[in-house]
């Protein structure tokens, strides 16, 4: 396999993962509650937004697979964040002394 097809398929993967976890976030309604939260997924959307033209341009393979790599920690971040959020709000368990 040519080493551009290997690392286009590497960012796809990576593509794939982050846009399956914001869509899983999307379906949990695990929407951002807490001023880091938002500041996260604002993060992740601008840098989507700021990304995609150089993500869609063929002439660009060797800039896709860290530009993906990035989207992709920066979703798990916010993934992360929504998580820590939804666990800190939530009511401690009544359980009876063992």
């Amino acid at each position: 396999m040519h080493s551009d097809e290997s690392e286009m398929r590497a960012a796809v993967r990576e593509l794939a993962a982050a846009l399956e976890t914001m869509l899983n976030l999307v379906r949990a309604d695990a929407l951002p509650t807490t001023p880091e939260a938002h500041r996260l997924m604002r993060e992740v959307m601008v840098f989507l937004d700021a990304s995609t033209d150089r993500i869609a341009d063929p002439d660009r393979i060797g800039e896709i697979l860290p530009l993906a790599s990035a989207l992709n920690k920066l979703v798990i971040s916010a993934r992360e964040q929504i998580l820590d959020d939804v666990v800190t709000a939530s009511p401690v368990p009544d359980h009876p002394n063992v």
